[in-house]
């Protein structure tokens, strides 16, 4: 309320007197949202922070692919649409992983993220990469690497049909499914598996769209010592087997033949009923096959 001086002395003046606002009250405001601010973000970073050390401690589920062989080894005709696949638990020492470096640390990272994204090229490059290092700063996870690398690469060949050992062939006049995989370097059994099943490729006719290996390079080398089978295609290693008993070949290098039903008793190697199947499935006549005492 103001009073003022009037003409019949002192009166209420109802006209407030006009004061200029100090701006203490905003400055107060500000101050105070910059404070809350910084409390969030604060608590943002540790909350983030703490996650991270979780997951170093706790990495797991990276990549792991199981083979899914279909009946004779042939894949169901619809699987060329199935990119989204299974992954299981892979542990690279969970409790180590923090001693480990920090690129080797970052990789293992990298490739459970591939897991959690079901990026197969992601997770392929990240366990290449990692199996190269110098210095083989993770030998002692190399072999459950190289058996998931041999996992993705089985469902990239036969699954999604990798660009890189896959191409598309045309049939013409006269051609038959044999000929086709025999003149592109393959077999007639994963000819099949590429394209849906035998059935699917016994009776083609001219114009249809075939899926087949383009002529691909195997290589197999039987390790004594480890009981192992490390299969390499163009170059690169492809996928690991296990061997049953000892391999009683001599020490030296073999060719797979033309009829190879008592080749493998015969060099004195036996391979997982599944595992001989695949191999046969890939390896066309002629894949040189050497007998390592290592």
């Amino acid at each position: 309320m103001s009073l003022a001086r009037g003409k019949f002395g002192v009166e209420y003046n109802p006209r407030q007197l006009e004061r200029e606002p100090s701006g203490f009250g905003w400055v107060v405001a500000v101050i105070a949202l910059a404070l809350f601010v910084l409390v969030c973000w604060t608590l943002v970073r540790r909350i983030r922070a703490h996650q991270q050390e979780a997951e170093l401690i706790n990495a797991e589920r990276p990549v792991e692919i199981p083979d899914n062989p279909a009946e004779h080894g042939v894949a169901p005709a619809d699987q060329e649409s199935q990119t989204s696949l299974t992954f299981q638990t892979f542990q690279p020492l969970n409790a180590e992983l923090r001693h480990r470096p920090p690129k080797v640390r970052n990789l293992l990272m990298r490739l459970e993220e591939a897991e959690r994204r079901r990026d197969v090229e992601m997770a392929v490059t990240t366990i290449e990469t990692l199996r190269d290092l110098p210095g083989s700063p993770v030998a002692d996870l190399d072999d459950s690497l190289a058996r998931r690398l041999g996992a993705l690469n089985v469902r990239r060949l036969f699954d999604l049909r990798n660009a890189q050992w896959v191409k598309a062939e045309t049939v013409g006049r006269g051609d038959t499914a044999s000929r086709i995989a025999s003149e592109s370097g393959s077999t007639f059994a994963s000819l099949a598996r590429l394209n849906g099943g035998k059935g699917k490729v016994e009776k083609i006719v001219v114009g249809q769209k075939l899926f087949v290996m383009n002529h691909p390079r195997f290589n197999l080398v039987l390790h004594r010592r480890t009981h192992t089978a490390d299969l390499s295609l163009n170059g690169k290693f492809f996928k690991r087997y296990d061997l049953q008993g000892t391999v009683k070949a001599r020490e030296g290098s073999y060719e797979m033949p033309e009829k190879r039903r008592d080749f493998w008793s015969g060099i004195g190697t036996c391979f997982k009923p599944e595992d001989r199947l695949e191999i046969d499935t890939l390896l066309p006549k002629g894949t040189p096959i050497l007998v390592s005492e290592m």
